[in-house]
């Protein structure tokens, strides 16, 4: 399988920070979507509609499902180790300032919420798009940092296997330029020397270790509950994207329906 390989993008590309998305024209109506991911009385959860993202039952191949990963802790596992289990899975770094503190903080609504009503079953994953950096050392730290649920998993890997990943749930990314002046790691306290760009990618498997449903591009801003941290760390860009919901493609609402979906159990946002 040809490996996604992250290079270098020279020179300041306008907007270079800008996360990307796939496709062109996503439209979602909110406050349209959040509710047409609802429940009838005496049915099973709906499925999400198609102007939220894309419904899909693909497998997952071997040379995906099986390649090494490590935890926060050091330990080595795999996505397929979570079969049995409904994933949400996303790609983040614990070093962005613009995007991935907002994503990060909308799914935890949806991972605490999971997991106040005893949805064992639910596992949250993070798969960074910075190997180089995020060591298990240090996504032990963002979980504090963050203020994460039990029920999440940060993951890092060889810079090749989690090209490998990423290429195949459709999330590029790249490693840019950092601005000036550069953002202060809230970890070490030095300045960052790079940034990662990427597409923010939201994918669902279900039970069976299947690929059901992605969604592509950041959630909104508003209200998003981030860590005193969290919000302290965001740029210039990030405090726009934290006010503003123009690129918006998703809510919790809409992600705590998808999984309800999958798992046939409805789940109540808290």
């Amino acid at each position: 399988m040809t490996q996604l390989v992250p290079q270098e993008v020279s020179g300041r590309v306008a907007h270079r920070r800008r996360r990307m998305w796939v496709g062109t024209g996503v439209a979602v109506v909110l406050f349209a979507a959040a509710a047409a991911i609802g429940f009838t009385r005496d049915s099973k959860p709906a499925p999400p509609p198609a102007s939220f993202g894309t419904q899909l039952d693909r497998p997952i191949p071997a040379q995906i499902a099986d390649l090494p990963l490590t935890d926060e802790y050091g330990k080595t596992t795999t996505l397929a180790s979570l079969h049995g289990k409904t994933v949400v899975l996303t790609d983040f770094l614990t070093l962005c300032q613009e995007v991935c503190p907002i994503t990060m903080s909308q799914l935890n609504r949806v991972a605490e919420s999971v997991h106040r009503e005893g949805g064992t079953n639910v596992q949250f994953v993070g798969i960074t798009v910075d190997p180089e950096r995020d060591t298990p050392q240090r996504l032990h730290a963002y979980r504090t940092f963050a203020g994460l649920a039990p029920n999440w998993t940060l993951l890092t890997g060889s810079a090749s296997d989690i090209a490998t990943i990423w290429k195949f749930f459709g999330a590029y990314y790249a490693r840019a330029p950092e601005e000036e002046p550069p953002g202060i790691d809230w970890l070490t306290g030095k300045p960052l020397t790079y940034d990662v760009i990427h597409q923010d990618v939201l994918v669902f498997l279900d039970a069976a270790g299947r690929e059901r449903f992605v969604v592509q591009g950041p959630p909104v801003g508003r209200d998003a509950p981030l860590t005193e941290g969290e919000r302290n760390f965001l740029n210039d860009e990030g405090r726009a994207n934290l006010a503003g919901d123009a690129e918006a493609t998703w809510t919790p609402n809409q992600a705590l329906g998808v999984v309800s979906w999958l798992t046939g159990r409805k789940f109540n946002l808290r």
